[in-house]
């Protein structure tokens, strides 16, 4: 018998915490914490300490095709040739953008590189994954006004800050490592918290201000704090002067926010308003962060820009103890981005209408071009083969009929397709509607790096077997395109060739090479440009990375959400997350202790509108929006608001909420749509 520790990256959120897998004769038999990991150093969350699903019965071990009488086994040839002939066939028959592929936050950026690649090569940039759902406004916000979508320091940055703003958020649950170690850390040594958001939650509990808002009222908050710090001249003037443009825009802008309007709009407490700005106002050190609160809107990238805007006002940037951005919601969310996963962009966010730096990328890849038009973002893939325009789609690790919003829609443009494959570690929800099933290995079976939040790029090493015939998605992708006859662009042995081509193709990257990054514990953070360079800990040091060098100042208006309460569905819906259960319940689901603490959704709702709609505590309602209906047990909770309801999204509550889109991000609104409650006795 032979015991063997691994170092991994945790495959849940996007903290990048470290361990070691546990394995006797190469199966996972524990874990064991990394009291030398830089980013956690040994703790973890409830999450990696269960990694049972790893052993799973139900894991998927050979490939599978759909016929008339349910899913039959198949072997790899047959399936990557069945694959490959009808994608071939649909793409001659109805052109390129008649395909899309969906990447995925949990496999290695080198995995997400060669699945956009394998699209781009085939002629279609209708290439994207989850970060649409999540991140997208933060990308697209962000690199408006400072030229980076990407978190402008680091946790230790956190730490370090004397003033900490989370909004829309709640890191206790979603990011207890960087809540425990980072903030609390923070606040230990006298840093203040101000936490804005729908509901007084465990993240809440420790704020020294909470500012309690109606969903999809951020921007009238955030404006009115601008309004406080400018007519009180609180805000950096050195810093504003040198280094930012477009501040008499915004004075023009926020004039009319005053805190009580605000109050008006938001439900907020005026004088927390206040209260918030002037302790903001306090400190030249200090973090803002947000989440999914604050993204999942029809104004997320609108909300994006008033919160990065706050900390411009305050010189927030480029300086120690200060940190501004988007918390990531998956252990790959910012790599599948880099990795050029998205619709609209190319590896190391190169526009793919940038003729200058498409063509660089193209020449590197050995073609002559690469596809301009922007390509379907992921809710559109959808619509899109609704519709009937979309006619196949290859998936690799993502469950968009649980993610997705209105998540009916998600299943129809799924059966309206010719053709569905589904690449995955088990039957989800989605592969259920696929053709033919991929087997793939899960990430502690198989070796890469992953980007947590603050741009820290890890090595991941293999630490056990995979079952069956389950096979690492690289090896898939790249048999696939062998088969698709594009062999001499895939001609990789391994994760560490791509990594090498990834280090010429995104200059971020070029120092971060796999044998530097096997070799340093810990990782190394982007930019990195050489290989005797350390990586950068913070930017925007001296200048943004704008045309101008200044930060872009985008004023922005209050805009109600798209879909707001009435006479018939007179309560708001908007969801959470739980600490013991991640995004689609996919592996913690399939993890018995974590099944146990964590068996079933509960809504939680205040008091007073349970009273008013005559339900109780415990008991089990139905609730209905325009779009579906959802079975849920209901939990009391003095913290929420009157009249919202919030549902964990977990187990499928996707199915009620709204699919309205940011117009500049494409990321739906699921943070709010309208509700009713309907006893079920």
């Amino acid at each position: 018998m032979s015991e063997s520790l691994t170092p991994v990256v945790c495959p849940y959120c996007g903290v990048g915490c470290g361990l070691f897998i546990k394995s006797l004769n190469g199966k996972y038999v524990g874990i064991e914490y990394n009291y030398n990991h830089p980013v956690n150093k040994g703790s973890l969350c409830p999450k990696p300490n269960d990694l049972s699903f790893l052993n799973s019965p139900h894991r998927l071990k050979k490939p599978l095709k759909k016929t008339e009488s349910g899913f039959v086994e198949i072997g790899w040839r047959e399936a990557i040739k069945e694959v490959a002939g009808r994608f071939k066939e649909i793409v001659n028959g109805y052109g390129s953008n008649s395909v899309a592929f969906l990447a995925s936050a949990k496999c290695f950026n080198e995995e997400n590189y060669l699945l956009q690649k394998l699209a781009r090569l085939l002629g279609t940039n209708n290439v994207d994954h989850c970060a649409r759902l999540c991140h997208a406004p933060t990308l697209v916000g962000m690199g408006r006004a400072t030229g980076v979508g990407a978190l402008t320091a680091t946790f230790n940055d956190i730490a370090n800050s004397e003033v900490i703003v989370i909004w829309g958020a709640n890191p206790a649950e979603t990011y207890p490592i960087v809540m425990g170690r980072y903030i609390m850390k923070a606040k230990n040594n006298g840093a203040k918290l101000i936490v804005v958001g729908p509901t007084k939650n465990k993240t809440a509990w420790h704020s020294d201000i909470f500012i309690q808002v109606r969903p999809g009222t951020d921007i009238a908050v955030a404006n009115a704090i601008m309004n406080v710090i400018i007519n009180e001249g609180l805000y950096d003037k050195e810093f504003i002067e040198r280094r930012v443009d477009g501040f008499d825009k915004l004075v023009q802008t926020v004039s009319k926010y005053t805190p009580e309007l605000a109050a008006s709009i938001s439900g907020a407490s005026a004088f927390a308003i206040k209260q918030a700005a002037y302790l903001m106002a306090s400190s030249r050190k200090g973090t803002i962060v947000w989440s999914m609160g604050i993204t999942q809107h029809i104004v997320g990238q609108r909300n994006v820009l008033a919160l990065a805007t706050i900390a411009a006002l305050l010189g927030w940037y480029g300086k120690p103890g200060t940190c501004v951005g988007g918390l990531r919601g998956q252990n790959n969310v910012q790599g599948s981005c880099d990795m050029g996963a998205l619709a609209e962009f190319l590896p190391g966010y190169v526009k793919v209408v940038d003729d200058v730096g498409r063509k660089r990328i193209a020449e590197l890849w050995g073609v002559t071009e690469l596809p301009r038009n922007v390509g379907l973002t992921l809710p559109c893939i959808f619509r899109e083969a609704e519709s009937g325009r979309v006619k196949a789609a290859y998936v690799m690790g993502e469950n968009p009929v649980i993610s997705e919003a209105n998540s009916t829609h998600v299943i129809n443009g799924l059966d309206r397709m010719e053709f569905l494959v589904v690449q995955d570690i088990f039957m989800t929800e989605t592969a259920e509607h696929a053709d033919i099933i991929l087997p793939a290995a899960a990430w502690a079976e198989k070796e890469g790096s992953f980007t947590n939040s603050e741009r820290r790029v890890q090595w991941s090493f293999k630490a056990v077997e995979p079952p069956g015939e389950a096979r690492p998605d690289l090896y898939i992708i790249i048999d696939l395109a062998k088969e698709l006859g594009l062999e001499k662009y895939f001609n990789y042995s391994g994760p560490d060739e791509v990594l090498l081509e990834i280090n010429k193709v995104i200059p971020a990257y070029a120092g971060i090479t796999p044998t530097r990054l096997k070799n340093t514990p810990g990782g190394i953070i982007w930019p990195c440009p050489s290989t005797d360079h350390e990586g950068t800990r913070i930017l925007h040091v001296e200048k943004f990375r704008t045309p101008s060098g200044k930060f872009n100042i985008i004023p922005v208006e209050h805009q109600p959400p798209a879909e707001m309460p009435d006479d018939e569905y007179p309560l708001i819906l908007t969801t959470h997350r739980v600490v013991g259960v991640f995004h689609t319940n996919t592996m913690t689901g399939r993890s018995n202790a974590l099944v146990k603490r964590w068996p079933e959704a509960e809504a939680i709702i205040n008091p007073a509108t349970a009273h008013t709609y005559g339900v109780s505590d415990n008991e089990v309602v139905k609730l209905v929006t325009r779009r579906g209906e959802y079975l849920v047990k209901i939990r009391l909770h003095q913290g929420i608001q009157e009249g919202v309801i919030s549902v964990p999204w977990h187990w499928g509550a996707n199915k009620l909420t709204n699919d309205a889109l940011d117009p500049d991000a494409s990321t739906p609104e699921t943070k709010v749509c309208a509700c009713k409650i309907v006893k079920l006795r």
